[in-house]
This record gives structure tokens, sequence and C-alpha cells, in this order.
């Protein structure tokens, strides 16, 4: 397997300013996810990603890995771009959380009688409601972007993860690998 060229620096700054290679890696990973859990129905997939490509964590066969994250990305960039987006993104639970809790305490601040344990509960429950829209929303504004042509998957790693099976997908993104890209 061929090593990504992308500096370690880079990478770095990539991933905490949510750069291109990041974002584009991301949609790739909901992608090549997806596919994957309809080849195998009964094993619980998981992914994250980093500018240098994307972990699957989940028992599949490693040959399977890399045509079906190949499949995705010729999917995600012609017929198929809403499979960047997917319910089960931490994203979604991401913006859950910050919704519910910033609301939760802007009630507990207000003046009694606002600030009740009633509205509190209100205010959470109406933020969660609204974070499933808004999360999907982020991760299709945000957190993804459909890979550019330059993008290319440079081979597959099997691994052992805590004990569990994974697969590392590593890319190369020439043009993602920018901090603004």
């Amino acid at each position: 397997m061929v090593m990504s060229s992308i500096n370690p620096v880079v990478q770095v700054a990539q991933q905490m300013l949510l750069g291109g290679a990041v974002k584009q890696n991301h949609a790739l990973e909901h992608a090549t996810i997806v596919l994957l859990a309809k080849k195998f129905p009964e094993v619980r997939l998981s992914g994250i990603s980093f500018a240098a490509g994307f972990f699957v964590f989940g028992d599949v066969p490693t040959e399977a890995v890399l045509p079906t994250a190949q499949e995705a990305l010729e999917l995600l960039r012609t017929t198929q771009p809403e499979l960047a987006v997917n319910e089960r993104c931490g994203t979604n639970l991401a913006v859950a959380g910050m919704l519910t809790g910033l609301s939760a305490m802007a009630v507990a601040k207000m003046r009694r009688p606002y600030s009740t344990a009633n509205n509190v509960i209100l205010a959470s429950t109406a933020a969660l409601v609204l974070a499933r829209p808004l999360g999907l929303m982020v991760q299709r504004y945000i957190t993804t972007q459909t890979p550019n042509a330059s993008m290319q998957i440079l081979g597959v790693k099997p691994l052992t993860v805590f004990n569990a099976p994974a697969h590392f997908v590593n890319t190369d993104n020439p043009d993602a690998a920018g901090l603004f890209s």
C-alpha cells in the first residue's frame, strides 16, 4: 500500500481546521460504509476520517473494502452525491449535544419564573427536535464535501484497533492539501 504524500503538519492542521481533505474523506467514509452495509447487513460498521484517509471499523473482508470504496468514490462524484450525508454520523450527535446543552443553559440562566426545570426540559426537547435536520445540514455544508477529481484511493490496510477488526483506507488528494480547500 502506498502511503499518502500529505505532510504530517498539514494533516494535523487539516484535522483541526476541518480542511478539504478531511471533509472529502468524511464523505467517502460515509458512502463506503453505506455500500458495505448493503453487502454485509449483519455487520455493525462505523468510521472516522482524517486528511490521509479513513478507518472503517467492522468485521468485513479486506478484499471487499477497496472495490467498495472505489465504487463509493465514483457514485459521490457522479450520480449519488447524497451518500456523503448519513443519519448515523457523529456530526448529528455533536450538533444535538451542543444545541441541547446551550438551550438548557440559556433557560437555566433566565430569571424566575422562566428558569424552571420544566422549561429547561422543554427547551432541551425542542433543541433535540431541531438538531436532527440541523445536523444533516451541518454535514451537507460543513463537515463533508464531494471528493474532487484529484482524489484517489491508494490502498486498504487491515488493522486491529482495541481488539476489533478495522481497515484504514489510505487516500491522496493533492488539491485538498491546502488548509482551506
